[in-house]
């Protein structure tokens, strides 16, 4: 799937690869040390916010989701609520993150979502998410 085809501007897209394995989602983030936040959280020990983790997430979900139902509009995809998420280590400048996504169910507009972040087999992030299709034009 090409990346650039989320719905996010690329000043917002954190899903650099994104692939399919049986009923898995798989995306990578590269954390280039440039990154906008890393200056600023935290000077001296720069981390990935927790709120950019779950977008990450989401960013994978919703690429999934897209992906199954065969969408070729890309229409955009919104987070309904954070169902859990627990934050297990920290991420840092310089490493890959992998999100593997399963969907869980599928109910018309809304889909729920389990998610795992690690980076080099280490854990970041696990949580369940679910993601609101836009209703309307």
């Amino acid at each position: 799937m090409n990346t650039a085809h989320t719905p996010h501007g690329p000043g917002f897209r954190f899903l650099d690869t994104f692939e399919i394995q049986n009923e898995t989602g798989i995306g990578g983030w590269h954390l280039d040390p440039d990154l906008f936040f890393f200056k600023d959280h935290f000077p001296g020990n720069p981390l990935v916010p927790a709120a950019l983790l779950l977008e990450f997430a989401a960013q994978t979900c919703g690429a999934f989701w897209m992906n199954r139902a065969g969408a070729k509009n890309h229409e955009p995809l919104f987070v309904a609520s954070i169902d859990a998420m627990r934050i297990l280590g920290p991420a840092t400048p310089g490493e890959t993150l992998e999100t593997k996504v399963s969907l869980v169910r599928e109910l018309g507009p809304l889909a729920q979502f389990e998610f795992e972040t690690t980076t080099t087999g280490r854990p970041v992030a696990r949580g369940r998410v679910t993601l609101s299709r836009r209703l309307g034009s």
